[in-house]
């Protein structure tokens, strides 16, 4: 039997990009929950936002913030067993970026020469304006340990300059769904392949790596997954994914057309069939 691991992001592929609902993904849900396959968020979101998403959405499996920054595994799963605890000491960590801190120090001086809002300046109000988010969700969005969100409001050559500096702190820049976001050298795919190898070190097999997103910040773990799903997106085009010809793209966007994806996968490789 094939053993697969899905990663995937959030808004605007499990979650609607409108009204946040994955409803129309719930047919696929319950197949994995009944095969047990792991299916991993791996997303740009906080580890405060993650916590009800994945009591709503019944999900009791590892999970990646802030864009492949840390990855959560819970107490009572058998990955990992060594890694340290969080600072709250409700899940065991694996941490592959720097401090927001560290973050906004070298953002400040760049704040002079480029136009741009980080969230550390929004207050939850105009977040939940610019978002749609209700004022608790804004707040569990603002309330990051690893990143920097920034709504850019400056040039797209700027923006290559900007990163070109950030470059050279071993800093990086990720443009995502809404915000361009200020990282460090880590990202959703270095996560992903990290949680494979601690799967196939569990189950002592050969994983195959399944992975769905709709923006930028995505585009390097499409890149690493042995099955890469690009879900169409009602707000912007596909992006490339450069060295693969093999990328499907759903017909339906958001939830609808993850559930056409990770349903047909599934008949493809006769699981649970």
């Amino acid at each position: 039997m094939t053993r697969l691991l899905i990663s995937t992001d959030l808004d605007g592929t499990l979650l609607d990009h409108y009204s946040y609902s994955a409803m129309a993904a719930e047919p696929a849900l319950q197949r994995l929950r009944q095969l047990q396959i792991p299916w991993v968020l791996n997303t740009s979101k906080t580890l405060a936002e993650l916590e009800p998403l994945r009591r709503q959405l019944d999900n009791s499996h590892p999970f990646v913030v802030e864009n492949g920054a840390a990855v959560y595994i819970p107490l009572d799963s058998p990955l990992a067993p060594e890694l340290a605890l969080d600072p709250g000491g409700r899940y065991r960590r694996k941490t592959f970026g720097p401090s927001r801190r560290r973050i906004l120090l070298a953002l400040e001086p760049l704040s002079r020469r480029y136009r741009f809002t980080g969230f550390a300046a929004l207050t939850s109000e105009r977040l939940a304006g610019l978002t749609g988010l209700a004022p608790d969700a804004a707040r569990q969005a603002m309330s990051r340990q690893f990143t920097e969100p920034l709504i850019w409001e400056d040039s797209r050559s700027a923006l290559e300059d900007f990163a070109s500096e950030l470059s050279l702190l071993n800093f990086q820049v990720q443009r995502g769904g809404r915000f361009t976001h200020v990282m460090g050298r880590c990202d959703k795919a270095e996560a992903m392949t990290w949680l494979v190898e601690q799967y196939q070190a569990l189950w002592n097999e050969k994983v195959t790596s399944m992975a769905l997103g709709d923006g930028h910040n995505d585009v390097g773990m499409l890149q690493q997954a042995d099955i890469a799903v690009l879900v169409r997106s009602p707000a912007q085009a596909p992006p490339e994914v450069p060295g693969r010809s093999d990328v499907l793209l759903t017909e339906q966007p958001g939830p609808a057309g993850w559930n056409d994806a990770v349903c047909a996968t599934l008949q493809r490789l006769e699981l649970g069939t």
